[in-house]
């Protein structure tokens, strides 16, 4: 089974981020991307580069990481930067052999159904707890659509979110249309309080997006939702919970904690990155005003979106 991330019709879900582009060669699609303040006496106008989908870029395993590479070279695109994790990519050792940077990007936290597991004293209570003030269940998401939006705008107010993470509708018509996409809910007196959105491809499962309402925050809900979440998907593989708040890799923070307590193993993601055209990745780096010794990739987009 293609993967839903590997889709035309989700590559397109992510237009209002950039133009989507086939490569076929990877089994996949990028966003092509406009880089903003770039001076067109030095780059010209309409300069771009390309990025993986959301959340992840999804590689065929025997992937021609160099013929992709060599598609994207063609169309004059500066720079490639793909979010891989740790099931749906090429070896490492192929993928530094073609890119310019292969780096342990965030730690993702895992629960494989077949291995043991038990919740702690922290999160066992916690489940408890939201169990007794809230009803879960999956729901369907083209019926609640409203719901969400609701919810995910408190989440886009609360962590101040823009850019990407300002989906349109289109974006959820398009998960419900390839129908890989289920959300499970949770409810106060017949209010939809949290809810999370989750996309699998039969054996594994990716956490897609989650919200919850003030509401939902003091009934702590989302642990009942993961905990609805863990027992609808027990059949499947694994549950890929994702990593921690932002793009810091702290293991102490709230979120990070959050989904270790769900978790039975950990997993790393990593940021690939290939700089395709050299002289105007350098050209880009020096109009920033950017080190040359920043570990960011791309370079010349650090402090951007």
């Amino acid at each position: 089974m293609i993967h839903p991330y590997q889709t035309s019709d989700y590559a397109r879900s992510l237009a209002h981020w950039g133009e989507p582009l086939a490569v076929p060669e990877w089994g996949c699609h990028v966003i092509l991307r406009e880089i903003p303040g770039v001076a067109a006496s030095a780059a010209g106008a309409g300069v771009t580069d390309a990025s993986g989908t959301y959340p992840i870029a999804v590689i065929d395993c025997d992937a021609d990481l160099a013929g992709g590479l060599e598609r994207l070279r063609r169309l004059g695109l500066v720079s490639i930067t793909l979010v891989l994790d740790d099931f749906h990519r090429p070896p490492l050792e192929a993928l530094r052999r073609h890119f310019t940077v292969v780096n342990p990007f965030k730690t993702h936290y895992v629960r494989r159904n077949a291995l043991p597991f038990a919740y702690g004293k922290h999160h066992r209570y916690e489940v408890g707890r939201a169990l007794k003030r809230v009803t879960v269940g999956p729901l369907t998401l083209a019926d609640h659509v409203s719901q969400w939006l609701a919810l995910y705008a408190h989440l886009v107010s609360r962590h101040d979110l823009a850019g990407l993470h300002d989906f349109p509708s289109s974006h959820y018509e398009a998960l419900h249309g390839i129908g890989a996409a289920t959300m499970i809910g949770a409810w106060t007196g017949g209010e939809l309080v949290s809810a999370h959105l989750w996309v699998s491809d039969g054996r594994y499962v990716h956490s897609h997006l989650a919200a919850s309402s003030g509401a939902g925050y003091q009934a702590g809900a989302a642990y009942a939702v993961y905990d609805a979440s863990i027992r609808h998907f027990a059949d499947s593989e694994l549950l890929n919970f994702g990593g921690g708040a932002g793009t810091g890799n702290d293991p102490n923070d709230g979120l990070a904690a959050f989904k270790r307590g769900f978790s039975n193993q950990t997993a790393c993601a990593y940021i690939c990155g290939a700089v395709l055209d050299q002289a105007r990745y350098a050209d880009l780096a020096r109009q920033r005003g950017v080190p040359g010794d920043s570990a960011f990739f791309p370079i010349y987009r650090t402090g951007l979106t």
